[in-house]
């Protein structure tokens, strides 16, 4: 991949994360969510840690413009990852079909 290819890839994806939430939605920043349980906010913290460090950029906490939430967004591959600790799996599916089109989904159970 380029390095045009890919900030252009990169761009695509933040045009779906919703403007007025920019500042939750800084790129290789990782956001806590206090709502979620700690296991779930330390395994979010080791994904995006791995992201980062293979030169990977993320958005995490995001809001996209519909309105949906996502975990973790990695920008290069147009990913979400959802982190399943207390979440089941059923309920994240049934969350994903408002994602936008352009992300494809990861799942990530934590024990």
């Amino acid at each position: 991949m380029n390095k045009q290819y890919l900030l252009t890839k990169r761009n695509d994806a933040m045009r779906e994360i919703r403007h007025s939430n920019k500042i939750g939605s800084h790129r290789n920043c990782i956001r806590i969510n206090t709502n979620n349980s700690i296991e779930h906010e330390i395994a979010k913290l080791r994904i995006c840690y791995e992201l980062i460090k293979s030169g990977k950029e993320v958005v995490t906490e995001a809001i996209f413009v519909n309105g949906s939430r996502a975990d973790i967004v990695v920008l290069d591959t147009h990913k979400i990852i959802e982190v399943l600790y207390s979440e089941s799996e059923a309920s994240c599916l049934e969350k994903a079909r408002m994602y936008p089109d352009l992300f494809e989904l990861e799942m990530v159970k934590v024990k």
